[in-house]
Order: C-alpha cells, then structure tokens, then sequence
C-alpha cells in the first residue's frame, strides 16, 4: 500500500458555501456603526461642553436692562424657569417660577411663590406673577434680580403643551402619588380631556396610587397643577418633584440615542428661551451630572406674613442669605 491510499479513502470534506449577506443586513449594520458614531460624536461633544466654566457664557444682553447684582461667585448660572398658563407671549400671569442654580454636578430647584408681592421695577409693589404679563421673561428676570439680589441672564419657558410634550417625549416619569392625589389628578383632567385628546395627546385617567406611580405626559401636567387639595406651598413641592424626576428619566436614559432624539426635538420644537444650543447643552449636561439636586422655596418659613391672598415677606435679608447658601452650598455676602 502506498503512502498516499490512506489519504485517497479519507472522506473529504465539504466546504460550506459562505452565505451572502441581504441588502438588509449590510444596510443594519451600516446604520448601527452610524448610531454608534453619532453617539460616540455626541458624548464627545458633550463632554467638551461640560468642560465649559459656567461664566462661559455669563454675557449680559445688549440693550436689554436686567438690574445684575455685581460680586456674586462665577461657580453658579441662575436660570429663570417659567411655567406659562397660555401659548401667547407677554397675554398671561406666569404660573411657575423656578430658579435653577447650576454649577458643575450641582443643581438647586428654588421656587419662588407666584403671590409672593415684589418691587416690580416700573409698576411698583404687585404679586410676583404679574410681572410677566407686564414684560415677559425679561421682566421677571429683572425683578427676582432686584428682590433677591441676583444675576440672572436666561430663561426657559413653557406652556401646558410643551411640558406634556418634553414628558411624553421621555416616556413619561414616576412620582410617588397619594390617592387623593390621583382623584384630583383625574378630576382636573377629565374637564380638559376632549381638548388634549383632540389635539393628539393621550388623556386616560389615572388608575392607581402609591410609590413609583407612572405618569405620561397630561397626567404629569395636572399633577403638577394640583392646587385645592392642600396649599400652594404644597403645590410649588410638587412642581419640583416632577422636576426632579425628569432629570432622573434622563440621566437614566444617557445612552439611549433614541430617547435623547425625541426630547431634543420635544424641547426645541415647543420651548421658548433666549439660550443657546450651546449653552443649554452645556449648563444641562452640569445639572445632569448630580445625583440629588437640592430644593427650596422662597419667602422661606418665618420671613413673610400670609393674608390668605399675597405672601407678604418681612426679612427679605434672611431670605438672600439662606438662598445663597442653598444654591452655592456656602455662605456669600
């Protein structure tokens, strides 16, 4: 026998045929390195604008008289939020004020109460509310700038259907709710359900209470507008709950390019503010990076006198100071 017999009764094997790709395969893959290096460009970019000091952009407008206090830390960016009842600009009161003092990793949500009376620079001693049906966001800037001795440039700005639009754009959010939340939640909404159903939105009442409770977008609404229940303090709490909890939606939804989409789309189509794209990214991505973001209110317990219908505030002194600890998370004169 020959060396070579062994190998001729060896079975041979069969090459497989190598499988040929579908277009749509190649067009999958191509779209997920496409994802993958629009996320990675993105996460670059904001990571460079993270790095950006908070008095980047502390330029004052021209033309535009905002009464800066002078001498504040540059740690910090004040922006004014503003929770508007109607879409039209300057035609209403504004529901909402909120400071957000951001620094790097450091967010504090201060509310400031809608009928808190305040030095309204042209129109004398009125409910701080009124100051944006007299001139807009410009004009509540300037008098919480006047009142509290800050430094505020921005603001953001939203109506009842932006703010349904940025929730539902998250997928919605949990809250702890009681049941007698829930019942006004409904309450409320059931007279605005045609409404909201006919421009799109989903309006189902509310079907259950307690921890972690899901809210879409209207139903995160009327929570936030709860007002009979309990108390206007109670009220502004709510308010920054909700908050709150959307910025744990988002920092738990970092990597989703999906959901970063819809918000980014939600917030620019139906936001109003004088900020940049820039400048939102960059403060943003500060506000997002802290775990636990400090709260507030303003006038502060023992400062003010309450006749039922305005909040009447004594020590305007005292409600500077204990702000300026809050929001710089040290004391400044």
């Amino acid at each position: 026998m020959s060396y070579e017999e062994p190998y001729r009764n060896r079975r041979r094997r069969r090459r497989k045929p190598r499988r040929r790709r579908s277009f749509g395969g190649w067009l999958a893959e191509g779209l997920l390195k496409l994802l993958a290096l629009a996320v990675a460009v993105l996460l670059l970019a904001a990571g460079a604008l993270y790095a950006l000091p908070v008095s980047f952009f502390a330029v004052e407008p021209e033309g535009v008289e905002l009464s800066l206090t002078d001498g504040l830390p540059t740690d910090r960016a004040h922006i004014l939020l503003l929770g508007l009842d109607m879409a039209r600009e300057n035609s209403q009161r504004s529901d909402t004020v909120i400071v957000a003092s951001i620094g790097y990793g450091k967010l504090q949500l201060t509310s400031v109460m809608r009928d808190t009376m305040v030095q309204i620079p042209g129109y004398g001693s009125e409910k701080l509310n009124a100051a944006y049906a007299h001139g807009g966001a410009q004009l509540v800037m300037r008098t919480l700038n006047e009142n509290l001795k800050l430094n505020i440039l921005h603001y953001v700005a939203v109506d009842f259907t932006a703010l349904v639009n940025v929730v539902d754009a998250l997928g919605g959010v949990d809250l702890d709710i009681t049941e007698r939340e829930m019942e006004r939640i409904n309450r409320n909404m059931e007279a605005a359900r045609a409404k909201f159903e006919a421009m799109g939105y989903s309006a189902a009442p509310l079907t259950q209470s307690g921890e972690r409770t899901h809210l879409n977008g209207v139903q995160a609404l009327y929570y936030a507008r709860i007002r009979k229940l309990d108390s206007d303090f109670r009220r502004t709490d709510r308010q920054r709950r909700l908050l709150r909890a959307m910025q744990a939606k988002i920092r738990a939804n970092l990597w989703n390019p999906v959901m970063l989409y819809r918000l980014g789309k939600a917030a620019l189509g139906s936001v109003r503010t004088n900020m940049s794209v820039a400048q939102l990214l960059s403060l943003g991505a500060k506000a997002l990076a802290d775990p636990e973001p400090g709260t507030m209110q303003i006038p502060v317990d023992g400062t003010y006198t309450d006749d039922g219908s305005r909040l009447n505030v004594d020590d305007w002194r005292s409600n500077i100071e204990q702000f300026r600890r809050a929001a710089y998370g040290r004391t400044v004169f």
